[in-house]
């Protein structure tokens, strides 16, 4: 089965990469500001954070599925 009939890894995958980016800027952000020491800054950086987790957690499960289905 060829990449063709899994358009949606190709969007899954974009969204793993951006999650990571928003992952890496909300940690180095955390570490490496003092953007932390307010409560805006602690809301912005827990939001880039979890946002990124969030889009990066689809990725590995389409893959899981896509694995799946070639072995039936």
């Amino acid at each position: 089965m060829t990449q063709a009939q899994y358009p949606i890894i190709r969007v899954f995958k974009i969204l793993h990469i951006i999650g990571l980016v928003l992952f890496l800027a909300g940690v180095i952000s955390l570490f490496m500001t003092d953007i932390g020491q307010n409560v805006t800054g602690m809301v912005a950086i827990s939001s880039l954070i979890g946002l990124g987790l969030v889009l990066v957690s689809p990725f590995p499960i389409a893959l899981v599925f896509q694995w799946a289905s070639k072995n039936k």
